[in-house]
């Protein structure tokens, strides 16, 4: 008999495998076998592997919005963008499986599909972080280019620490970000 589970559990769960796995590889059979309930308990849920899929994209952003960039006060750039990366790091840490939006945007692959518009909503969010940062340093378009790095080489060094478990080049870098705001 399987067990009842939660809505939230199931995120969770698929949240986690989708990280270790990729979103693509990861089957519905995995996701109930790890939940320990049946196929028709994760139906009951959600309509189909991509609607939990796009529940754990969501669920993501949430907690990024509540706990990561709410850190961002464009008053106090460079003491809110330590904390911002000291958030950042953190989430990472406890996530070492990497990030759930770069594992799926690496899986679409510039193509159309269900998570395209939400991943790129996210790192908008992401960037946009960055810029107001920076924005209080630099002149508009020197914010925008620096955001835009700033994204790209967080996302590398998390890449990176999934693969070599080294989570010393994030440190490094936010390190760097935080001298542009000096």
């Amino acid at each position: 008999m399987a067990k009842p589970i939660t809505r939230q559990q199931l995120i969770e769960q698929a949240t986690a495998l989708f990280r270790m796995k990729g979103y693509a590889a990861t089957s519905i059979g995995e996701i109930v076998q790890a939940c320990g309930i049946s196929k028709g308990s994760l139906y009951h849920h959600f309509a189909s592997k991509e609607a939990l899929g796009l529940a754990a994209l969501l669920e993501l952003e949430t907690y990024f919005d509540e706990h990561i960039f709410a850190q961002i006060n464009p008053h106090q750039p460079a003491t809110s963008l330590a904390a911002f990366n000291l958030a950042i790091e953190e989430f990472f840490w406890q996530h070492s499986n990497g990030c759930l939006l770069a594992n799926l945007s690496l899986e679409i692959s510039g193509g159309e599909g269900p998570f395209k518009q939400g991943i790129l909503d996210f790192f908008s969010k992401w960037q946009s972080c960055y810029y107001q940062a920076f924005n209080a340093f630099y002149p508009s378009n020197k914010a925008k280019a620096l955001s835009e790095d700033a994204l790209a080489i967080v996302q590398g060094c998390v890449l990176m620490y999934r693969i070599n478990g080294n989570i010393e080049p994030l440190q490094r870098q936010q390190q760097a970000l935080l001298r542009l705001c000096a």
